[in-house]
């Protein structure tokens, strides 16, 4: 035993209910660091998308607008023309 490494035990949590660490909602996700901290993908109202976690992989889509939350709170739809210049529109709310 004097040459034996100590056996880290590891646990993949995938696509299992959990409370979101950061929000605490409640839905399916996963967990980067072995069950010390846990992400909410699919919750009741659909699928959850995070900035930290996931804008390399929706930066990588085309959209053709963007809505957008100001510090205030409010929404503008984000668009650009056919000469590359950037348009806002606020929205009202619903």
């Amino acid at each position: 035993m004097d040459n034996q490494e100590e056996t880290l035990v590891q646990r993949a949590v995938i696509n299992e209910p959990m409370y979101d660490s950061k929000t605490g909602e409640f839905g399916k996700g996963y967990s980067p660091d072995n069950g010390k901290t846990f992400i909410v993908q699919e919750g009741n109202d659909g699928r959850h998308y995070h900035q930290e976690t996931d804008s390399s992989r929706i930066s990588e889509l085309v959209f053709d607008r963007f809505l957008m939350k100001a510090d205030d709170g409010g929404i503008w739809e984000v668009t650009i023309s056919n000469d590359g210049k950037l348009q806002t529109k606020k929205k009202e709310s619903e």
